[in-house]
């Protein structure tokens, strides 16, 4: 699993069957930032995942994602060709005992 923020969403109007209706977000995995040794905030990787959402998460909301066999066992996704979902919405995080989010 890993934290990424929500950057946007993909509008797809050909798809496979198993995801019509499902909402596909763009997102950018984030890593910890340090400052003097202690954790800092978040900051960007620069990099994008396109993940099925079963939670209803929105743009510029950090979320939990997770890859791979393991996105399949999410929600109602078994039959569907997905590699990454959506399965939480951060509320906080903490690192070094600062709030990161």
């Amino acid at each position: 699993m890993f934290i990424g923020r929500v950057q946007g969403h993909i509008v797809s109007s050909a798809k496979d069957q198993a995801i019509v209706g499902r909402k596909l977000l763009m997102i950018e995995p984030l890593k910890i930032g340090y400052t003097d040794d202690q954790a800092s905030g978040f900051e960007p990787t620069g990099r994008a995942i396109v993940a099925l959402d079963v939670t209803g998460a929105g743009e510029g909301q950090l979320v939990l994602i997770t890859q791979g066999s393991s996105a399949r066992m999410a929600g109602d996704c078994k039959d569907a060709p997905i590699d990454a979902v959506v399965i939480g919405i951060i509320d906080t995080a903490v690192a070094d005992g600062q709030a990161l989010a």
